[in-house]
């Protein structure tokens, strides 16, 4: 049954509890494969794959896979693993919005351009922009509503595309698109260039036509943001509130699930069983 206003599947008791059940049935019969069983884990799968259970299944399958491949990214991906104080509080590189747009989405900042080597590695910055990714998704409306990316390119040089090679470019489209559980509904890029043109070119072929149809460019108008996204992720000379984000309190908050995110880590292919 669809929504009238937005298009999505309307859910209901039924339709949750059927797909649970049929979802459950299917990791039961992938034996090496340690899944967690917690409605909650799977919701967001099952709204992700918009109650496909089949699609939801093939999903879960490649966010175990990709968490046993990629090692540089999801080994030890909890709270305080990763580089927080270099990548968020220090450099302000990635941020994810203290409010939600008018669509209630959440919204996540990242601004490449802040990023260099000596910050920390490409991979170090990808887990931490999954992190919040996934810490967001412990927020059932976020699952249910999506996410909306604020790409700030302001400062990309040829430098970073040294690092943001093709075959780094098509992992990281095929962990967002295909892996995680994220609805990615808008993503305005903000201080696109020239040199932004030749990583987007790079990126372009490994992304669905839906998500390249979901790409807005603003350039350095970012009044055209105003009304899209919250203050606190547009710069003050734009008329936000960026300078004065709160880090220590999404460092809290992100820390405060670290036994969430290590409870998963315990699952995945070749692991056994474990309760939450």
């Amino acid at each position: 049954m669809k929504n009238e206003v937005d298009g999505e599947i309307q859910e209901t008791d039924e339709l949750i509890e059927e797909s649970l059940t049929k979802l459950r049935q299917l990791i039961a019969g992938e034996k090496a494969l340690s899944c967690p069983n917690e409605r909650h884990f799977l919701l967001k799968f099952l709204r992700t794959r918009k109650y496909n259970v089949d699609a939801t299944f093939a999903n879960v399958q490649k966010y175990f896979k990709v968490r046993e491949e990629v090692g540089e990214i999801f080994d030890d991906f909890c709270p305080s693993a990763v580089l927080y104080d270099a990548v968020c509080r220090k450099h302000q590189v990635a941020l994810l919005s203290r409010e939600r747009d008018p669509f209630g989405r959440a919204v996540l900042l990242v601004r490449t351009g802040r990023w260099n080597a000596s910050v920390c590695t490409a991979h170090e910055f990808v887990k931490i922009c999954l992190l919040l990714l996934e810490w967001s998704l412990l927020d059932e409306e976020v699952q249910k509503r999506g996410f909306v990316f604020v790409l700030d390119y302001k400062g990309l040089s040829l430098e970073h595309l040294y690092h943001l090679t093709p075959p780094f470019m098509k992992r990281l489209v095929h962990i967002t698109e295909k892996c995680l559980p994220v609805r990615v509904k808008a993503i305005y890029v903000i201080y696109d260039s020239l040199i932004f043109d030749v990583l987007f070119a790079i990126t372009k072929p490994f992304m669905s036509r839906t998500l390249t149809e979901r790409i807005h460019l603003i350039g350095c108008e970012h009044q055209k943001l105003h009304g899209v996204v919250p203050a606190d992720v547009i710069p003050e000379e734009a008329g936000g509130t960026l300078e004065s984000y709160d880090y220590d309190e999404l460092e809290k908050d992100l820390l405060s699930q670290s036994q969430y995110f290590e409870y998963i880590g315990l699952h995945g292919y070749g692991k056994e069983n474990t309760e939450f």
